[in-house]
């Protein structure tokens, strides 16, 4: 049955990863092509525009569709357990979102070919910024789990983005350097400046694992009790 759930998403959401993929690689090539700047910067300016535009694309319907239209009233009538609902929706958004940026990742190791940049290093910059927009969706789904529309959809990511934003500017102003180990947004960081990257990296993934599971989980629960709120 989680096949058949994972097969129902990836059908509703083949116009989200066209778009994002189809606007990706167009951006990619474009920039690569005319270099105004250099493959490393260019590889920083792709990823941070696909982190702050694909999470949304996805988080828009991710929940609230099914709820604005009525029809997860039929889907609850489903004999499955709606954890395995709610865990085809996050794995096939997570997918998608992952293919968009490996396939831009692929892209630009092609495009660049070397000629600035270590082999494989674009490719790694670029997945350390999907492993960030995966956290950020977990996170949105513990908000927006519950989002009756899109502009309650958009609402939760907003609050998500600012909220760990804030967190991020204030541990670089005061210099906390502990808070960086709790922001989703230390990937990002990692994936721009590795060299400078000085903190512990195997505790750092511990940390955003914990967190993520947690995240997931008070979504998954939020989802669960969903019919409270219809």
């Amino acid at each position: 049955m989680l096949m058949r759930l994972l097969w129902k998403e990836w059908r509703e959401s083949l116009w989200k990863l066209g778009f994002g993929l189809g606007t990706s690689v167009a951006f990619t090539i474009m920039l690569f092509r005319i270099r105004l700047f250099p493959d490393m910067a260019n590889c920083a300016i792709i990823s941070v525009a696909q982190l702050f535009v694909i999470p949304v694309v996805y988080a828009l319907d991710l929940f609230s569709g099914e709820m604005s239209n009525g029809t997860i009233h039929l889907l609850f009538k489903v004999p499955v357990a709606r954890w395995k609902i709610f865990l085809s929706k996050y794995l096939m958004a997570i997918g998608c979102v992952g293919l968009i940026f490996m396939s831009t990742g692929g892209l630009m190791e092609i495009l660049g070919h070397g000629r600035e940049a270590e082999p494989g290093m674009l490719f790694r910059m670029n997945g350390l910024f999907a492993v960030c927009a995966g956290v950020v969706l977990a996170w949105f789904s513990a908000f927006g789990s519950q989002s009756r529309s899109e502009a309650g959809s958009l609402v939760a990511l907003f609050g998500v983005v600012v909220g760990w934003g804030i967190v991020w500017f204030w541990s670089i102003l005061c210099k906390v350097t502990w808070a960086f180990y709790f922001v989703p947004y230390t990937f990002a960081l990692w994936a721009v400046e590795p060299k400078n990257f000085e903190l512990s990296r195997g505790l750092f993934w511990a940390t955003q694992i914990l967190l993520m599971g947690l995240a997931l989980s008070i979504a998954c629960y939020r989802y669960v009790k969903i019919r409270r709120v219809l």
